[in-house]
């Protein structure tokens, strides 16, 4: 069960931390910081002497593409259940919208598209350049996040590090993955039963019901919130900076940085090089 008062919380600390973040890489670095939002990407198969085109694209869509459907589920799913009409004070331990929250849970620290933006920007925000090429792991993401994402933040000082401590647990997830789970309503203490347990100190033998809450719901808003402020900032550029053109620092084939334009279009929220 989560209360209305906790929820507000947790939702002002997340969008402040994003907020926040996203101030700091602009103050960092407009260059960085615009080419976040025009989403630079590396691909590879676009190396071929035929297509003659560099391989470091901006506003590469693919990625949403591929995850708006989860996006879309998500935003759908926390208006239906985490919207608090006027005569909702708390969330109600209901096991079928448990289950839909271990999916959804499980999906959001599985999607690439989700981890390659967060790792963008905790190294960003950590006065990094910008990484055109982020690979992420098929296998074992939980290290990619802990000893990657998480200390970028952490270097900084960053409070989404806390975020992450708050949502993220390889057991949960890997419990809803392989069927290794089950709810125990009998106890005062209704819990979430974990399976995979196997006497590490790092894992996870059961989680109550209000506390797998808080991990959800930490990890639900940092998945949402960095997507959508992330957006309000890209298509109030215009208005933000007085101009339609930005420099960045663009790679060349030689393995130097080159200087080039890039436009953003309002009217169609589009990037592209400034001939």
């Amino acid at each position: 069960m989560l209360t209305k008062q906790t929820f507000a919380v947790i939702d002002k600390e997340i969008k402040d931390c994003i907020q926040k973040t996203l101030d700091n890489i602009k103050a960092n670095s407009i260059d960085n910081y615009v080419l976040f939002l025009a989403v630079g990407e590396y691909r590879k198969e676009y190396i071929s002497p035929q297509l003659k085109i560099s391989p470091f694209v901006i506003d590469y869509r693919m990625d949403k593409y591929k995850d708006e459907t989860r996006l879309k589920f998500l935003s759908n799913f926390l208006s239906a259940f985490y919207s608090f009409p006027s005569s909702q004070s708390s969330t109600d331990d209901n096991e079928q919208r448990l289950h839909m929250e271990l999916m959804i849970y499980s999906h959001i620290w599985e999607s690439k598209p989700f981890l390659r933006k967060l790792h963008r920007f905790a190294h960003l925000d950590n006065k990094e350049e910008y990484n055109w090429n982020v690979i992420i792991p098929d296998m074992r993401k939980h290290n990619f996040i802990r000893n990657d994402i998480r200390k970028a933040f952490e270097i900084n000082n960053n409070p989404l590090a806390e975020v992450i401590k708050k949502g993220f647990h390889t057991s949960l997830r890997n419990a809803f993955a392989h069927s290794e789970y089950s709810f125990d309503s009998n106890d005062k203490v209704r819990s979430i039963i974990l399976y995979n347990y196997s006497g590490e100190p790092w894992e996870l033998r059961d989680i109550s019901f209000n506390d797998w809450s808080l991990r959800f719901v930490y990890s639900a808003l940092l998945s949402y919130y960095l997507l959508d402020l992330t957006h309000k900032s890209r298509i109030n550029l215009i208005n933000e900076f007085g101009k339609d053109t930005f420099n960045i620092k663009h790679p060349s084939k030689s393995g130097g940085l080159n200087n080039v334009i890039i436009e953003y279009r309002q009217e169609c929220d589009s990037f592209n090089f400034k001939r």
